[in-house]
């Protein structure tokens, strides 16, 4: 049976919890991509990449064999900082339908900000360089 949007959504905030300097650091690896200007960060990419920075086999070989929780980092990812919809290319998934940032707000950090609203807008974003973007 597949997992509902706001069970990946809430999986992934519960993972977060668990790993909040991974979770940043694996954001650090996608700001490199952008930063050295690949327009497509695979996650082969983000799994070489991790494990170059030291990142614990165990974690990283989840996130690359675990879609239900990686497509809903990656958004979270975006929706703090829209430039990574630089290199991260999405596919239209339930999770979209969704209002990600609440989930977030009630499982992670109520406080957080969030620049964009859902991947969408992040990539929006983008194509407009907004400065958020940048």
């Amino acid at each position: 049976m597949a997992q509902s949007a706001e069970n990946m959504a809430r999986d992934a905030c519960m993972w977060v919890n668990a790993h909040p300097s991974d979770f940043k650091r694996l954001m650090s690896v996608f700001h490199r991509q952008v930063d050295a200007g690949f327009p497509c960060t695979r996650r082969g990419d983000v799994y070489k990449a991790a494990l170059d920075m030291g990142m614990d086999v165990s974690v990283v070989d989840q996130l690359r064999h675990d879609h239900n929780l990686y497509a809903p980092l990656t958004r979270y990812m975006v929706m703090l900082r829209p430039r990574l919809a630089r290199t991260i290319n999405f596919r239209k998934s339930k999770l979209d339908q969704i209002d990600l940032v609440s989930i977030w707000h009630q499982e992670v950090d109520p406080s957080t900000v969030f620049l964009a609203s859902s991947r969408m807008e992040a990539e929006r974003m983008v194509e407009l360089n907004d400065a958020a973007a940048a």
